[in-house]
């Protein structure tokens, strides 16, 4: 796995004695968006949580080829950042506010971070529209774009998504997936994606991996899981 940026080696997690992950090892190279797809309660969540440091967890991570720090605040200083699935956002704080703690630990320009906000509303327009209004009035659509426009203003290495599709309607889904798309094509951002939803990660990933109970059962190409009977089966609907 030399020469990843991010590189997963034999990683568990134990809820006292409830196994979550068990020996979970993956990479995600520079510029590459790898899918992390399973169902609900196979371990995706657990194992982005353990990347962000939010959880303990025994194996080793590293990052950039430098062994992965523990604690979250020394990892996001890395560029590893974390969109969490349920937003985590401030319900009483506008738009723009959200949006701009995502930038807090930078120690840049306020013109690069005037440009990187300029960015997020040219990927979500709505946030542009809405950015005076506290969040809690946005519907959760609005929320989730709100959330991963937070996570793209601390100017990520590797973005991490974790479900950001769960329970939107089809036209919201729409607009997030085009937004990654224009990402995508404007910076060629590196993404680790926890979806459930296996159409939104097999259109968006270059490789995925399938995690179930707490085990990797599967890895390939977008090509070669579409082409594997089990995951047709039991994931494709065919």
């Amino acid at each position: 796995m030399a020469g990843a940026l991010l590189e997963v080696e034999g990683v568990s997690v134990h809820y006292g004695k409830a196994c979550a992950l068990h020996d979970v090892s993956f990479r995600v190279e520079e510029g590459e968006v790898v899918a992390i797809i399973g169902p609900n309660g196979a371990g995706k969540t657990t194992l982005l949580n353990a990347l962000s440091g939010l959880v303990p967890y025994r194996g080793r991570v590293r990052f950039a080829g430098r062994d992965l720090p523990k604690q979250p605040h020394e990892i996001v200083g890395l560029g590893l950042i974390h969109c969490p699935e349920g937003r985590s956002l401030f319900p009483y704080m506008s738009v723009l506010d959200n949006l701009l703690l995502g930038a807090y630990r930078r120690r840049d320009e306020p013109a690069e971070i005037e440009r990187d906000l300029e960015m997020v509303f040219e990927l979500f327009p709505r946030l542009k529209e809405r950015q005076r209004q506290p969040v809690h009035t946005l519907s959760g659509g609005e929320q989730q774009m709100v959330a991963i426009g937070r996570a793209l203003m601390a100017r990520p290495r590797l973005l991490m998504l974790d479900e950001p599709t769960l329970g939107l309607a089809p036209i919201v889904r729409a607009h997030i997936s085009q937004a990654l798309e224009r990402l995508r094509e404007r910076t060629r951002l590196t993404v680790l994606l926890a979806e459930q939803n296996t159409e939104f990660a097999f259109r968006h990933a270059d490789r995925l991996y399938l995690l179930e109970t707490g085990r990797l059962v599967r890895e390939g190409t977008v090509h070669e899981l579409k082409e594997d009977p089990y995951v047709q089966k039991a994931y494709l609907g065919s």
